[in-house]
């Protein structure tokens, strides 16, 4: 009977440590993705806030070129139809490189009308820090999916 009990005892002692140790491992993983969900909240806010600055000084130099465009005799001239329609062409295929497929929809890239005007230069000009400002906000969400995967490493 004293023997029956001292490996009952003995069983029950190593399925304790057994699953003590399972619970600090369980800790131990819970505590890591809890640390990585801080820190990818942390870049993504990071990223979030340098991207609404960015918005904020595109915004600031389009009104100021507005302004400066607008005293300019050149402004309403065209761009050159083969120009204005190879931008619109990249400008399409880019959108459309970006959309995800669904195959139960058509695509809806390319289902608007062209535009009734030529592009001017000074659109053209307008445009310029605006894609910039695009540009470097799809740099900074890369940067921080660059420092996030760096980190985890």
């Amino acid at each position: 009977m004293l023997a029956r009990s001292n490996a009952a005892l003995a069983t029950s002692e190593s399925d304790n440590r057994v699953l003590r140790s399972d619970n600090a491992l369980q800790a131990t993983v819970i505590t890591t993705q809890a640390f990585n969900f801080n820190r990818f909240n942390q870049v993504a806010e990071n990223a979030s806030r340098l991207n609404s600055l960015i918005d904020a000084g595109t915004e600031k130099t389009v009104i100021e070129y507005r302004e400066i465009l607008r005293r300019e005799k050149t402004c309403d001239l065209p761009v050159p139809a083969d120009i204005a329609g190879g931008l619109l062409e990249y400008a399409h295929r880019l959108r459309t490189s970006a959309m995800h497929t669904d195959t139960n929809r058509p695509d809806s890239a390319d289902d608007r009308a062209a535009a009734a005007s030529p592009m001017t230069y000074c659109q053209a000009v307008l445009w310029i820090k605006p894609l910039l400002g695009v540009i470097e906000k799809g740099n900074n969400n890369f940067a921080g999916i660059r420092q996030i995967e760096q980190d985890r490493k």
